[in-house]
């Protein structure tokens, strides 16, 4: 079942490794150390559940969604850091205190959006820390690769005001795949093999970041 899945989701991730990433040039982030160190944010948790829709939660699609990112980043060789493992509630601060730290080379927070007015609204968008040229980068390099995987409509970009962005130490970005407002997202953000398509664009998004040399 969902073992075999992230099984096949890996093979075809090494495969698709033999095609280098291409990064962004000077852009591109260093690792401090001998392997790159990447900080997964899996949003709220425990009694702070997120947004919802039907059998959609919000809390529980993060956490799947970095479950499976770890486990393709790792495959890879990189080292991963959860700010949660399980279905714990943490403030802002203790998640910002958490990356910092793990010392981690880059940070990527995953949620998923909501809109109060428009339930027409759908597909992702990717917001990073403002004044980072790095954070950008990786952004821009994580939307594009997330839209080919999973076919959501495009949102492109923008700076955020969250402080998992502006208060780490790190390059920094806040992912959200869908909106959960949306009938059509929000069952698709529920699916087991859609949120693996979402984990595979992040990872290529990062992976595409990486000063590899």
């Amino acid at each position: 079942g969902a073992a075999i899945a992230v099984c096949v989701v890996i093979l075809a991730f090494s495969i698709y490794q033999v095609i280098r990433l291409v990064g962004l040039g000077s852009s591109d982030i260093s690792a401090k150390g001998e392997t790159f160190v990447i900080a997964l944010d899996p949003g709220h948790g425990g009694e702070d559940t997120g947004m919802s829709s039907g059998e959609a939660v919000e809390k529980e699609i993060d956490l799947k969604i970095c479950s499976k990112l770890k486990i393709m980043l790792e495959s890879q060789g990189y080292q991963v850091v959860l700010t949660r493992e399980d279905d714990t509630r943490l403030s802002k601060e203790e998640r910002v205190s958490l990356a910092n730290e793990s010392d981690a080379d880059l940070l990527v927070s995953v949620h998923c959006n909501y809109s109060e007015s428009d339930d027409s609204l759908s597909g992702a968008v990717s917001c990073y820390q403002e004044g980072s040229s790095q954070s950008q980068a990786l952004a821009e390099n994580i939307q594009s690769h997330l839209i080919s995987e999973s076919g959501a409509s495009d949102h492109g970009t923008a700076a955020g005001s969250y402080s998992i962005l502006n208060d780490t130490e790190m390059p920094a970005v806040l992912i959200q795949p869908g909106y959960l407002s949306n009938e059509s997202d929000a069952s698709s953000l529920a699916d087991d093999s859609y949120q693996n398509d979402v984990a595979k664009g992040i990872a290529y998004g990062i992976i595409a970041s990486l000063d590899r040399r």
